[in-house]
């Protein structure tokens, strides 16, 4: 008995509910196979995974996101509206997937919290739509191509592209900090234009408007087709945050 009580906790050691033996299946006395409700966990799991979100980002959630922080009151309210906007976005998602629109997120200040808000719809996106989402800067999406030509590259450029082109969501962090060669617009459009025919929303973040960027029509037509601009404040908030945490390590350090 006590043999049997041994192995049953051990295949149930990686179940959280304790159900199964780890492989989100559950096999019962008539060999009847079900999901476990573990299996979800697991594949939302391996969603967060490949969303590829920055480690200081993984925790965000939109209603989290912090208005307070910035100084004058004209910031507050833009970056309330940006905010509700966000949450709004999130409720009403399957309309905006049907129609294939995304957000594109700007302000003229590096800091201003664009990166943060677009992290907290990524994770929103996943974790209650259940969306694939994939989250990349501009300038690594364009390194990650280049990476392809090695030889040694287990992926061609063609599939990179295609999966790029077919993810639910991109986020596509600093569009516009790119070079604008000859290159970098060929394969941004060809990137935006299959994302656009298939209606799949991108949602970007940028230091310029849409209109400001230095790429050519094409390519900003797409974005203006693709995507609903949203401005946040002129205003760094990440020298507040930065001073938060550290009074909160303060705090532990010196108490």
């Amino acid at each position: 008995m006590v043999g049997d009580s041994t192995k049953s906790q051990t295949l149930t050691s990686k179940c959280n509910y304790g159900t199964c033996d780890g492989s989100g299946v559950i096999i019962d006395k008539d060999s009847i196979a079900s999901f476990c409700k573990c299996r979800e966990d697991m594949i939302l799991a391996k969603k967060l995974d490949f969303a590829n979100i920055p480690e200081e980002f993984k925790e965000l959630k939109v209603g989290q996101f912090q208005t307070e922080w910035y100084s004058s009151e004209e910031s507050k309210v833009k970056a309330r509206g940006a905010k509700k906007a966000a949450t709004n976005f999130v409720e009403n998602y399957d309309l905006f997937k049907e129609k294939g629109k995304g957000l594109y997120l700007y302000s003229y200040i590096k800091g201003s919290g664009k990166t943060r808000l677009a992290a907290s719809l990524a994770n929103a996106l996943v974790n209650i739509h259940k969306a694939r989402v994939r989250f990349i800067t501009t300038l690594d999406l364009l390194d990650e191509i280049k990476a392809t030509y090695n030889r040694e590259s287990a992926m061609s450029e063609n599939d990179l592209i295609n999966a790029i082109k077919e993810v639910d969501v991109l986020v596509l962090d600093d569009i516009g900090v790119e070079e604008p060669t000859s290159w970098v617009k060929e394969k941004l459009y060809n990137i935006l234009n299959g994302r656009m025919i298939s209606n799949k929303i991108t949602i970007f973040t940028s230091n310029s408007t849409v209109e400001e960027l230095k790429h050519d029509d094409r390519i900003k037509n797409r974005i203006e087709k693709m995507a609903v601009e949203i401005y946040l404040p002129d205003e760094s908030i990440r020298s507040a945050i930065a001073k938060k945490e550290s009074s909160e390590l303060q705090d532990i350090l010196f108490k």
